[in-house]
């Protein structure tokens, strides 16, 4: 016999119990997907039999949602399918660890990153970095100072929870990116606040979840770290490429004339040019290398700030 649970909030608390060890972005995606369900069978329930108490209509929904439990493993074995079908992760047996928890995959070797497909996402997500976190930083101060400004006024209650609400909604935009381009499991569903009446109650229900104020220090924090990502990013790539194509340049041109540091003409410019062009090619590489870095760290913070569990 199913468990009798006296409202959603138990129903709830007892899946995050049943998903513990699960990604945290994944537990985000089940608790928001099993609230929206139940609230609207409770909902559609109680309309067709308002003599039904809660638990009962709540016990009589698990029949088609399922308890718990089998809720959990309905989303875990789902992860490993989604996880094998874009070939984000190594997909365990049935029975092994969630692969979202797995250790990171193996460095590249050196040469190994223009092979590596990950290398060259974090690059295009690096390089993007600078728009997105513009628009971030300017969202986030725009909002913060209207909110404060209007908030004397009524207005500025509803202003303040429409632009609180925006700053979550646009950690869920991140996420799909970081996810898309990092390979970083994050949520694709928003995190859940306790139910609200009124507008102050739901101002202060974002305002007491620290998952708000995560994801908006993330979108401060996200325009300084675009600046240096896309200035590293492209000094490494135009350095590089500019560098590789000196022997090509030379081909078609002819050598040119190679000033030393000490005024001195270069004594063997066609060496000198091979070299240039072997110091761009090793540049390009460390320069991948440092993309999967920064990526690693990008996808790291996101993880930190944007999952709520």
């Amino acid at each position: 016999m199913p468990d009798v649970f006296e409202s959603i909030e138990a129903y709830l608390a007892a899946l995050k119990s049943a998903l513990q060890g699960a990604d945290p972005a994944l537990v985000q995606d089940a608790l928001w997907d099993a609230e929206a369900h139940l609230s609207s069978g409770l909902a559609a329930s109680r309309e067709q039999h308002p003599e039904l108490s809660e638990a009962a209509a709540l016990a009589a929904l698990q029949g088609t949602f399922g308890s718990p439990a089998e809720v959990a493993e309905a989303y875990r074995e789902r992860e490993l399918v989604v996880s094998h079908a874009l070939r984000a992760q190594p997909v365990p047996t049935p029975g092994e660890p969630d692969p979202s928890l797995a250790p990171l995959a193996p460095w590249p070797s050196f040469f190994g990153v223009l092979r590596a497909p990950k290398a060259y996402n974090s690059l295009l997500y690096l390089l993007l970095s600078l728009a997105t976190g513009i628009f971030f930083f300017t969202w986030a101060i725009a909002g913060i100072s209207l909110s404060l400004g209007l908030f004397i006024l009524i207005i500025g209650i509803p202003f303040a929870i429409a632009f609180l609400g925006s700053v979550r909604m646009l950690a869920l935009v991140e996420g799909r990116l970081v996810e898309a381009l990092l390979d970083v499991r994050m949520p694709r569903r928003p995190s859940l606040l306790p139910e609200a009446h009124g507008w102050m109650e739901r101002l202060k229900n974002l305002l007491k979840d620290g998952h708000t104020w995560t994801s908006l220090g993330y979108l401060l924090l996200h325009l300084p770290l675009g600046i240096l990502s896309f200035t590293l990013m492209v000094t490494g790539l135009a350095l590089s490429l500019g560098l590789m194509a000196a022997p090509i340049v030379a081909i078609f041109i002819g050598l040119p004339s190679i000033e030393l540091w000490n005024g001195a003409e270069a004594q063997h410019p066609v060496l000198v040019v091979i070299l240039a062009g072997l110091s761009g090619g090793l540049l390009l590489l460390g320069t991948l290398h440092l993309a999967l870095a920064l990526g690693r760290f990008q996808g790291f913070l996101a993880k930190h700030m944007l999952v709520r569990y």
